[in-house]
């Protein structure tokens, strides 16, 4: 059993989620190293982006490693008339992880509306940031969604 304990880690087990802890022995500056690092493929590296429109609101979206985040097509299905990636100071203060470990669960906020993009979902088994800079957690795509309460849509390109 691994020593790692994270707002994340104990979400999932609040929750009765299985996952497993994929520790890091470097720690992962881009989705490459973080796939590496993990033994998994980058289709399967879940990125966790904060974004903010602006009425200074602010969206998360969950993109696969593989994959680029469509600021047009999240405003559209999140309603803003346009959205920009968050400024750095905001992720701590939004999500209370730090850039680059920002795990979609066990946020801070408990308001900021979670958007996963579509083809997180063909990968039955996703690896997401565990909170940490040298780990990450493993889960099943269908977990993911049903614990982040993320609404499926369309937001990459």
């Amino acid at each position: 059993m691994t020593k790692i304990r994270t707002h994340a880690i104990r979400t999932l087990e609040e929750q009765g989620i299985a996952y497993q802890v994929l520790p890091h022995d470097h720690r992962a500056m881009n989705v490459e190293e973080a796939a590496t690092e993990r033994g998994v493929s980058t289709r399967q590296v879940v990125k966790t982006l904060l974004v903010r429109g602006p009425d200074r609101k602010h969206l998360i979206a969950l993109v696969r490693g593989d994959r680029r985040l469509s600021l047009k097509k999240l405003a559209r299905v999140g309603g803003a008339k346009r959205l920009e990636m968050a400024p750095a100071a905001d992720v701590p203060r939004v999500t209370g992880y730090q850039i680059g470990a920002v795990a979609p669960v066990g946020l801070r906020r408990t308001d900021v509306p979670i958007y996963v993009d579509d083809y997180i979902l063909e990968e039955s088994r996703v690896s997401i940031s565990a909170g940490r800079h040298d780990a990450g957690l493993e889960l099943a795509s269908s977990d993911l969604v049903r614990v982040t309460e993320g609404q499926v849509a369309d937001i990459t390109e």
